[in-house]
């Protein structure tokens, strides 16, 4: 089992935007795309060292622990 989409509102220094993570065709619950009000941020994949959320353009406004709860939210809800 994995994730197909899920949305929810997440709260930013400049204000709540809508996060998405699902999985793209084909992904078999390795990959996720993250999105933020409909753009692309990146991605949430597993890699040999575990799940790790891969940001398109790094930002330091955001810290492993910003990302932990997306990656424990996938961790939890994907069976490997």
């Amino acid at each position: 089992m994995f994730i197909v989409s899920l949305s929810f509102i997440g709260a930013f220094p400049e204000g709540n935007k809508v996060v998405t993570i699902s999985s793209p065709n084909g992904g078999g619950g390795r990959n996720y795309h993250l999105m933020v009000d409909n753009g692309y941020w990146g991605i949430i994949g597993y890699y040999t060292t575990g799940w790790h959320v891969r940001l398109q353009n790094p930002n330091p406004d955001y810290s492993a622990g910003d990302l932990e709860p997306l990656l424990d939210y996938v961790r939890y809800q994907t069976i490997s």
